[in-house]
Order: C-alpha cells, then structure tokens, then sequence
C-alpha cells in the first residue's frame, strides 16, 4: 500500500495530522532514549561529562513533552470520532511514559560515583541501556509500518514484544544476580538502591514501549 495512504480509520484532516504529530512524537522519544543510553555508557565507561549528557536527555524529553502538548491541543479542536481520539491519546500517553523514564535513568545517573559500581555490573546496565533504544527503534519501525499497511503490524509489534521477553530473561538471569551481589559486596545501601533504581527505570522504557506496540496492534485491527 502506498505510503501516502494512511490508516483507514484516519479519514479526515485532523486526524491525520494528530498521527503525523504522533509520528514526530515517537521520532523525539526514540532520541531522548538514545541520549539516556548514552549517558549510561558514559557512566560505564569513564563517569566524563554524565551531567552534560543528562541535560540532553532533559532537554529532549522536555521536547517531546511540547509536541505531545501540541497534539493533545489538537485533538480539542474539531469533531473526532471518540474511539479514534481515545487511541491516539493512549499511544501517545504510553510513550510519553517511556522518555519520563528515560530522564529519571539518566538523571539518577548523576547522583552516582562510577568508580562506588564494579565493571562487571557496569556492563550489565550497559547492555540493557542497548536493549531499551532498540526496543524504541522497533517501535518506531512498527509506527511507520502502520501508516502504511496495517496487515503488516503484527509482524512488526510482535518484534517489540520479543524484545521485552529478551530483556526479562536478561534481567532474570544475568543482571539481577549481578546487581544482589554487588550489592551485598559493596556494603553501600544509598548507591545499591539508586542504581536498582536506574535499572528499574531502563526497564519500564522496554514495558512501556511494549504497551505502546499493544496500542498500534489495537488501531491496526480497527483499520481492517
């Protein structure tokens, strides 16, 4: 199906323009993910300028926060049919929740000494870090699947939703362990709590995508 039709559901103007603002939303989102890795790996790898790379993951969501802000404002124009408002305000509500945990990671980051965590543990948060963006990269490709051809976005959500089951398994049997006993080791309460934290909060990026690929699914079957 050509590129230039949408989704069927998407008949009119306004919606179209609110999915292509949801587009641009997901694009903000997926960097401000990107820049959250990045300041992780600079933890990991030399502590150099992490407040520096924090206030671009900030600034990024902050950016994505405005054109949230925008499409919401145009969803309060005009007359949309109630179901495909309610859709669009769910995909973009979720993936809002994924840049907010993308900052909290990043911004925790800085409240931590690098040299207080083991290399070994380091890598471990390094490699979720890899898998968030790439489940963010996915859901992206899902989205633009999805103004396309919906018949296609199974296959793609169902990427997403293979990613999320590799990150449990990962933390289950890698990570986790690696971090209780770290933990137990280091003797060091305040900094075991903030950096499980931190993981915690790489994690919900890899959910909340997942649940923004359940949203896509939803609009894609209503668009059959």
């Amino acid at each position: 199906m050509p590129s230039e039709k949408p989704l069927a559901w998407l008949g009119k103007r306004k919606e179209k323009r609110a999915l292509n603002l949801s587009k641009k939303h997901l694009k903000k989102i997926v960097k401000t993910v990107e820049l959250m890795k990045k300041t992780v790996h600079l933890f990991c790898e030399n502590g150099e300028y992490i407040r520096e790379k924090a206030e671009e993951v900030l600034d990024s969501e902050r950016k994505a926060d405005e054109i949230k802000d925008e499409i919401l404002e145009e969803l309060s124009k005009g007359s949309f049919a109630p179901l495909n408002r309610e859709k669009i305000i769910r995909l973009i509500m979720t993936a809002d929740d994924i840049a907010d945990n993308a900052r909290a990671a990043a911004l925790k980051l800085t409240f931590l000494d690098p040299g207080s965590v083991n290399q070994e543990l380091k890598e471990s948060v390094k490699k979720l870090a890899d898998f968030s963006y790439e489940s963010t990269r996915l859901l992206k490709k899902s989205f633009s699947a999805s103004l396309e051809d919906p018949s296609v976005v199974r296959k793609e959500t169902g990427k997403v939703e293979k990613m999320e089951e590799k990150v449990d398994t990962f933390r289950a049997e890698t990570l986790i362990p690696k971090l209780v006993k770290w933990a137990d080791e280091s003797h060091r309460p305040g900094t075991s709590i903030l950096i499980t934290e931190v993981e915690n909060n790489i994690e919900d990026v890899v959910d909340r995508t997942e649940d923004c690929a359940d949203v896509l699914r939803e609009i894609a079957i209503g668009a059959k």
